[in-house]
């Protein structure tokens, strides 16, 4: 009887010891999930968050003063600035490439200058007065790299 009670507690042993590790392994899972769904919530966050100065403008209605204002502020940024009154269109700090499907890609430096954004002599003269509206511009990799501003 002795040798029937020892493999009763060794079957019992074995079958607790692959409970726990079964219970080990799932908590592993939900937990990896858990973590998982965790760092993509705090990319996306990151992501909006970093962008937000940005992402403002869209859709937004902001006088020539601001335009200007914005073209100021990313001018040490990768970041073009797309003007386009009812005289001239005109890239701040940096350029656009279209491709023929669409897609828009960073170009290099621009030659405009805020200076003649702000003579009213010029074309690219910008009235600090008149209503424009705001649109993000992306590339394929959903990455900001423009600002439009079209005047109303």
């Amino acid at each position: 009887m002795s040798n029937a009670l020892k493999g009763l507690i060794l079957a019992a042993g074995v079958i607790i010891t692959c409970v726990v590790i079964g219970l080990g392994f799932y908590i592993s899972r939900e937990a990896n999930a858990a973590a998982t769904n965790g760092i993509g919530q705090i990319s996306r966050m990151n992501k909006e968050f970093s962008e937000q100065d940005k992402v403002m403008y869209d859709g937004l209605d902001v006088t020539g003063s601001e335009v200007i204002n914005a073209i100021n502020k990313y001018k040490t940024e990768d970041i073009a600035v797309v003007v386009s009154t009812k005289k001239s269109m005109v890239y701040y700090n940096r350029t656009l490439n279209y491709s023929t499907n669409g897609e828009i890609e960073i170009g290099g430096e621009s030659n405009a200058s805020v200076k003649d954004a702000q003579t009213i002599t010029s074309t690219n003269y910008i009235n600090q007065k008149v209503q424009f509206t705001g649109t993000i511009l992306r590339d394929k990799n959903d990455t900001i790299i423009g600002i439009s501003f079209v005047q109303k």
